[in-house]
């Protein structure tokens, strides 16, 4: 390992133009799409988690959820819903704080990130829509997926989770989100730019499986749709270090075998 970044550090030492050049592109990337898009969404839904409106609307959906997901929790009908529209990061973001909170067991924490990790539903629509492929098909078939891996993994809990008391300090809740979301957008831009810079110096251009490291920048660069559909459920391993980068507890194999398990949504393609 030693040897291997030793050479690394040589490259980016002997192509200071290449660096330079994919720092100040992945840097744009992160200021005009990703900053302003993510941060103030991540704000808000800080603030909505901690709405009494959102427990009162989770408890009437709880029961086809729990027959469907085998949650025990109220607050993973929210997450799931909330996972589906805005997409990890964010997802695992209020899904490790409803688990801080001791409103989810471990068990549904690891596998609500496990089953429910994508690409904001706007943004995949845009991919879709890009493809010409059906909307409708594609999240039949991803929630399909994650009917099964929640089957198979997420067990009916005995003993019920001890549900927090929503906090009522929200100016308290704004300036905490504040200070801990900059930290999470920070090490989203970190990310972004070593996988474009290492992606740069060590791999040819136009390489196929660009979008399985760095999902935004391989998009765009091809239009295989098996390689695009199977990528999307993937994620790239730019997006596992995301996640990664904000939950601890998690087993990185366990996710790794469900992002494998959604890359056969590439199989799409063939019909």
């Amino acid at each position: 390992m030693t040897i291997f970044l030793l050479i690394i550090l040589y490259l980016l030492i002997s192509n200071p133009n290449i660096v330079a050049e994919e720092v100040y592109n992945a840097s744009i990337l992160w200021f005009t799409i990703l900053l302003p898009t993510m941060y103030p969404s991540f704000v808000i839904l800080d603030l909505i988690y901690y709405m009494p409106l959102v427990n009162k609307l989770s408890a009437r959906l709880v029961k086809p959820f729990s027959f469907l997901f085998n949650i025990h929790s109220s607050k993973g009908v929210f997450l799931i819903l909330l996972s589906l529209l805005c997409g990890a990061p964010a997802s695992t973001k209020l899904i490790s704080t409803a688990y801080d909170n001791k409103e989810l067991s471990f068990s549904e924490y690891e596998n609500l990130i496990c089953a429910f990790s994508t690409l904001s539903l706007p943004y995949t629509c845009l991919i879709l829509n890009k493809l010409q492929f059906s909307i409708i098909l594609y999240y039949s078939i991803f929630l399909i997926l994650s009917f099964l891996w929640m089957k198979c993994f997420q067990k009916k809990e005995k003993t019920s989770v001890l549900n927090a008391e929503p906090t009522k300090d929200y100016i308290q809740i704004f300036f905490s989100s504040i200070k801990k979301n900059t930290d999470i957008l920070l090490n989203i831009l970190g990310i972004l730019i070593i996988f474009r810079v290492l992606i740069r110096i060590l791999l040819p251009e136009n390489f196929l499986l660009y979008p399985y490291l760095e999902i935004l920048g391989g998009l765009n660069a091809t239009n295989n749709p098996w390689i695009v559909l199977s990528a999307l459920g993937f994620l790239g391993i730019s997006v596992h270090l995301q996640i990664l980068s904000i939950t601890r507890q998690l087993r990185y194999s366990k996710f790794l075998g469900s992002r494998l398990l959604f890359s056969l949504l590439g199989l799409l393609a063939f019909f």
